[in-house]
């Protein structure tokens, strides 16, 4: 494949991606039924902690 027909690729699997997300976003009972780890993409990111940003305890750096 040449470079062109590789990004032409990429960019029909991104539209393809965002089709099936924005589905799958519209229709709760459809993400119900999907395989865990299509769900996973719809779970909100846990909440980072200050410390863990830090890379550590703060009080320990004290």
């Amino acid at each position: 494949m040449t470079g062109e027909e590789n990004l032409r690729l990429i960019r029909e699997i991104e539209a393809n991606r965002a089709f099936l997300l924005a589905t799958y976003a519209q229709n709760p009972s459809l993400l119900a039924h999907t395989e865990p780890r299509i769900r996973e993409l719809f779970e909100p990111l846990p909440a980072m902690r200050p410390e863990a940003a830090l890379g550590g305890d703060v009080k320990s750096r004290r």
